[in-house]
C-alpha cells in the first residue's frame, strides 16, 4: 500500500513540475524574427545635432533617418553614429563605425539585416538646420493686451465680454491695443532691427546663439514714459514696457515649448522670456508678460489701459 502511495505522490509531482516548465517556456521560442527597424540615431558629442532623428519606414524594405544639424564648419567625412536597431538584427555598418557622408551628398545608407536575413536599407540624411527664428527682422508694430476687471462679467477690455456660463472670452471679440494710442513714443520702436543668429545647439537639443537689436533709420528707441497722468505729471512705465533688450546679447529657445530666452550682454545680465508665434508667412512675434497686480481706479484713460496690462507683442517682418 506504502508503494502505491509512493507512486502516485511520484506521478503527481511529475505532472506538476511538467505543468511548471511548459509554462515557464518561452511562447516565442523557435520564432525568426523579421524587425530590422532603426529605434534611435544621434550622432557623436561633437556634431550640433538639434533634436531627436526622425525615423520613417518606408514600403517593406526601406527606411528614412533625417537629422538637423548645424553645418557651419561641419567634417561630415569621418562622423560615428550611435544608434539603436530590433533585437537580434545586425546593422552595417555597425554603431559606432566611423562613416562618410560627403559621398553621399551629405547621406549614408545603412543595412539592417533581420535575424530571418531580410534587409532593410535605411538612408540618413544630414539636414542643415536653419533655426525658425534666425535672420534679419524688422519690428512692423508693437501691440498689447488690457483688460480691466479680468474674468467678470463686468469688465472690458481688448478681450471683449466674458461669458460667465463658459468661463471665456469670445476670440472673434480680441484686438490687441496698438500700443503708440497710449504711448505716442513707442512708434519710434516700429522701424528698430533685429539680428538672431545661432551660434550652437545645447545638449538639451536647444539651439543658443546671439542677437542684436539696434535703432532704425530714425536713431530712436521708444519711451515708455506717459507724458502727463490724470493729475498733470509725467510717469515713467519703463520698467514694465522695457521688455525687448537694447544692443547685443545672447539667447536660448527651447523650440518645443516656443520659448525664447534673452539675455542682455551675456547670462551674467538682465534675462527675459518671451512666448514665439510664426505666421504663415514665417514671421515671427515675440510676447512679453507684464501683467502687475496693482490695480486702482486713480487713473484715467491710457493710465487705465497700461496699468492693466496683460501682454506686450513684438510683431517682425523679415528686412
Amino acid at each position: 500500500m506504502k508503494n502505491l502511495f509512493f507512486k502516485l505522490k511520484l506521478i503527481s509531482l511529475t505532472v506538476i513540475l511538467g505543468v511548471i516548465i511548459s509554462c515557464e517556456r518561452d511562447p516565442l521560442e523557435g520564432i525568426v524574427s523579421n524587425d530590422r527597424q532603426v529605434l534611435s540615431f544621434s550622432l557623436p558629442e561633437e556634431v550640433q545635432q538639434v533634436g531627436p532623428a526622425n525615423i520613417v519606414s518606408v514600403g517593406d524594405n526601406e527606411g528614412v533617418i533625417d537629422v538637423f544639424v548645424i553645418m557651419n564648419g561641419l567634417d561630415a567625412s569621418s562622423l560615428s553614429p550611435l544608434f539603436e536597431i530590433s533585437e537580434k538584427a545586425v546593422a552595417i555598418p555597425q554603431s559606432g563605425d566611423p562613416v562618410d557622408f560627403t559621398v553621399g551628398d551629405n547621406s549614408f545608407v545603412y543595412t539592417v539585416i533581420s535575424e530571418s536575413g531580410v534587409e532593410r536599407k535605411w538612408k540618413v540624411n544630414l539636414k542643415p538646420f536653419v533655426s525658425e527664428i534666425d535672420g534679419d527682422w524688422i519690428v512692423e508694430s508693437l501691440l498689447f493686451d488690457w483688460q480691466i476687471g479680468i474674468r467678470t462679467d463686468w469688465g472690458w477690455g481688448v478681450f471683449g465680454t466674458y461669458d460667465v456660463a463658459t468661463n471665456s472670452y469670445d476670440p472673434a471679440n480680441y484686438s490687441p491695443e496698438v500700443l503708440s494710442r497710449d504711448f505716442p513714443n513707442a512708434a519710434f520702436e516700429e522701424d528698430n532691427e533685429l539680428t538672431i543668429i545661432t551660434t550652437l545647439v545645447n545638449e538639451n537639443g536647444n539651439p543658443e546663439g546671439t542677437f542684436d537689436f539696434k535703432s532704425g533709420d530714425d536713431g530712436e528707441y521708444a519711451s515708455f514714459v506717459l507724458a502727463t497722468d490724470h493729475n498733470g505729471n509725467p510717469r515713467s512705465y519703463t520698467d514694465r514696457f522695457r521688455k525687448m533688450p537694447i544692443g547685443r546679447g545672447v539667447w536660448e529657445y527651447n523650440i518645443a515649448g516656443k520659448k525664447l530666452t534673452l539675455w542682455q550682454g551675456n547670462r551674467s545680465g538682465q534675462q527675459i522670456d518671451a512666448a514665439v508665434a510664426i505666421d504663415a508667412d514665417g514671421n515671427i512675434s515675440l510676447s512679453f508678460d507684464n501683467w502687475i497686480n496693482e490695480f486702482t481706479w486713480d487713473h484715467w484713460d491710457a493710465e487705465s489701459h497700461i496699468q492693466n496690462s496683460y501682454t506686450m507683442y513684438y510683431n517682425f517682418n523679415l528686412k
